[in-house]
């Protein structure tokens, strides 16, 4: 799954998923999560990004199996009502949970009563023998040392540039029309995490939780402290 990524469509989408938006809660009305004695707990899947000596933004297939697995590490080390965990084959048979999963985006909170639960997933809660089933997902990036000093002297650049011809021409943005000039932290990370109802065929918990500095997706200390955030409606 080596696929390189447009640099400024992902650093744009990691800018806008990580800055400007806030965390976001739902959970269905008349839903009582505090009295559900364990959940099954889904293999976490994480999307990570890492941008290149080059500039470009390539998915990095052990950065991600490396977050999922801190991800899984810390949470069998914590009291969360959590089964053990339950394998998914992402790139398999449960392909339909990881495509389910990477289509969350900031309006998912407001209408995650409208997400159809993927069979898979339904599936793998059905056999854990449980009615709830808790999956988390984790998109992050890194960016190499040179790649990030790159980015800051193209934006330096281009801002200069820009500056110039406008005051000779009056013509704004011409070697970056969208004036983004904003260097990007040099690693980010998001989390979402969805309680479904196998009985009912719904979701009836959706969280998405951002840092709010910049947070390393492979640091222990800070994947800890996002996940205590993303799930402290289940700290017991």
């Amino acid at each position: 799954m080596k696929k390189v990524l447009s640099l400024i469509a992902i650093m744009t989408l990691a800018l806008t998923v990580l800055e400007s938006c806030g965390p976001a809660r739902y959970t269905q009305s008349g839903t009582n999560l505090s009295s559900v004695q364990e959940f099954a707990f889904i293999e976490p899947y994480a999307y990570m990004v890492l941008y290149g000596d080059d500039g470009k933004g390539y998915y990095n297939d052990n950065d991600s199996r490396r977050a999922a697995q801190l991800i899984t590490s810390i949470i069998e080390s914590e009291r969360f009502p959590f089964s053990d965990v339950i394998p998914a084959d992402y790139d398999g048979d449960n392909s339909d949970i990881r495509k389910w999963v990477t289509n969350f985006d900031e309006n998912s909170a407001s209408r995650a009563d409208r997400l159809r639960v993927p069979k898979s997933l339904k599936t793998l809660v059905k056999n854990s023998g449980h009615r709830y089933g808790l999956v988390i997902y984790s998109y992050g990036y890194t960016q190499t040392v040179q790649g990030y000093q790159t980015e800051k002297l193209e934006k330096a650049a281009s801002r200069v540039i820009d500056k110039a011809i406008e005051s000779l021409t009056g013509i704004s943005g011409l070697t970056n029309p969208s004036k983004n000039y904003y260097v990007s932290d040099p690693y980010g990370n998001l989390m979402y995490c969805a309680v479904v109802d196998v009985e009912e065929d719904r979701v009836v918990n959706f969280v998405r939780e951002v840092p709010t500095f910049a947070s390393h997706p492979l640091e222990s200390p800070n994947v800890s402290e996002l996940l205590h955030k993303l799930l402290k409606d289940f700290i017991r």
